[in-house]
């Protein structure tokens, strides 16, 4: 028997090709259409104007910032997602400072102070007592290679010696993707995991080149209390660099001398596992711990489908800004404008437009967090405590830094890290979900027709993971999809203004976003993770 061949077409068709979604629809379209480039391009530039000086977390700026978001997005009708029905979700930042002043490790009688004779590389917790303490070489442990300097030692409530932090075995290498280290444990991991006290570093030459720099460095912990894992969580373990002078005591009479194991370390050949005969006094008191109440700017759009409703898409731009202290040609200003000035413009548009609208089937859940720049608190904060279940969540949709273009005559023509006019880099979707990449271009290809540039859509990218705000989402196994037009020179910089972006770009990003954003919410089957997640990513409940 013959079969029609729409029959035949049907059966052989891959499952994308017969999940092809919808067109964009007239009423979604003419409301991406509404968006104004004109207040997008106004909302801007007085959010990275310099009276919100970088909207530091947390400061005055950020909270002049976040009314001037919450009385819009009340006017526009949208549902507070924060605390006690207003549009701040807050969370309690522990802040810590250890007394450089005080500090001070003792070592056969001979006492060696902070600054000269140690400086800080994380900071965990105060530490002052009389400890044993066992050399572990380089510190590493790296299952797959079966290395692991632990293995026959109780280090637990002892002080770590390891080279580093990034010596390692000679022809050993460790692929890094930002703070993640695949398929091993740092020296951080693996002496906190197995109860260590703390751990004191051989400092490498590399380092020591930099003394005068790192050694006010670390000084100060700020961290979410409870805390939340991630892989930009602060670093699980009290650490210090210790100076030649005080490697050279430490090791005095061992099995390694101070010399021997200085020498080692550049050579890659690292002594085997003991423990030290002398004990060593540490004293790291603490000189004041502070309580902050950060918090998120959360909207709610709630969707049209009586059951549907109760799933949500999340949209994230982060709204504070990198300030640092250093004054650069004459400007101490942060403006931090594409970084994310660009992206929380944008999202307040679309929420604005989406609100007026005919809402998609699923609730979308907008948020402006804060301290993206510090450790991803206010998103590490939302996987927490979300307004609505974690499970719930369809897909997250993070927006940031959409306002530089390689247009002629602009800041970034000759940059090689920054896409053209009408070009957007895509992450997420290609490595995540074959439906989402399917659902996604179909609504380019129907609409404004962006060049999704997926050079970073890769396991292997740190902005794919755990770079931005998706880190702490794909973290707990939810699809992930992010827009940036990338790297441009004034990353970090004062000269991150408004003056230097592409109105044009942002506005077409913030189009395509909401058409996107709207189709993903109002999708028939879930949008969600259909590819196997990869082995950089690792899952924390």
């Amino acid at each position: 028997m013959k079969l029609p061949i729409v029959v035949i077409m049907a059966v052989l068709a891959p499952p994308a090709v017969l999940a092809q979604p919808p067109g964009l629809p007239p009423a979604i379209r003419a409301a991406a259409e509404g968006l104004s480039a004109e207040q997008i391009a106004w909302d801007l530039a007085y959010l990275a104007s310099d009276e919100l000086r970088g909207r530091n977390t947390p400061s005055p700026g950020f909270d002049a910032a976040a009314d001037y978001l919450a009385s819009r997005l009340e006017r526009a009708g949208l549902k507070p997602g924060g605390d006690q029905g207003t549009f701040r979700q807050h969370y309690e930042l522990h802040e810590t400072r250890i007394d450089t002043d005080a500090a001070a490790i003792e070592i056969a009688g001979r006492r060696f102070a902070f600054g000269r004779g140690f400086a800080m590389r994380s900071l965990a917790s105060p530490i002052s007592a009389e400890l044993p303490v066992v050399y572990v070489g380089h510190g590493w442990v790296i299952p797959g290679r079966k290395i692991d300097p632990y293995a026959g030692v109780d280090v637990r409530g002892k002080l770590v010696l390891a080279h580093g932090p990034r010596a390692l075995p000679r022809g050993v290498e460790v692929q890094q993707i930002g703070r993640v280290a695949i398929d091993a444990e740092t020296p951080f991991v693996a002496a906190a995991a197995r109860g260590a006290a703390g751990v004191l570093f051989i400092t490498q030459a590399s380092e020591l080149v930099r003394w005068d720099e790192i050694k006010g460095q670390n000084t100060v912990r700020r961290e979410l209390e409870p805390n939340v894992p991630s892989a930009y969580a602060a670093l699980p373990i009290t650490s210090v660099l210790l100076a030649p002078p005080v490697t050279t005591a430490l090791l005095e009479g061992e099995a390694v001398t101070g010399p021997t194991a200085l020498r080692v370390a550049e050579q890659g050949e690292f002594p085997a596992t003991f423990e030290l005969r002398k004990r060593v006094r540490v004293h790291l008191p603490v000189s004041a711990r502070s309580v902050y109440r950060p918090y998120n700017v959360v909207a709610i759009l709630e969707g049209s489908d009586p059951t549907l409703k109760d799933e949500a898409v999340t949209v994230f731009a982060h709204l504070d800004g990198a300030v640092g202290s250093r004054e650069i040609a004459g400007d101490a200003i942060y403006n931090s404008a594409d970084d994310n000035a660009s992206g929380s413009a944008a999202t307040l548009a679309i929420a604005e437009q989406m609100a007026a609208a005919p809402r998609p089937k699923r609730s979308v859940v907008f948020v402006w967090d804060s301290g993206e720049e510090q450790g991803l608190w206010g998103t590490r904060w939302f996987v927490h405590s979300p307004p609505v279940p974690l499970a719930r969540v369809v897909a997250h949709v993070n927006v940031d830094m959409i306002g530089a273009s390689r247009r002629p005559g602009s800041a970034d023509t000759a940059s090689p890290l920054v896409t053209e006019r009408n070009e957007v880099f895509l992450i997420g979707p290609r490595t995540l979900s074959t439906q989402a990449m399917v659902l996604l271009d179909r609504v380019n290809e129907s609409y404004l027709k962006l060049r999704f540039n997926r050079q970073y859509d890769t396991p292997d990218s740190e902005f794919f993971y755990p770079r931005t705000d998706a880190g702490p989402f794909l973290e707990r196994g939810i699809l992930t999809i992010g827009f940036t037009t990338g790297i441009h020179n004034r990353y970090h910089l004062p000269a991150d203004e408004a003056r230097t972006l592409d109105p044009a770009q942002v506005h077409a990003i913030a189009r395509t976003v909401l058409a996107s954003v709207w189709m993903l919410g109002d999708a028939a089957e879930r949008p969600g993770i259909d590819q196997p997640l990869p082995r950089t990513v690792p899952r924390h409940p």
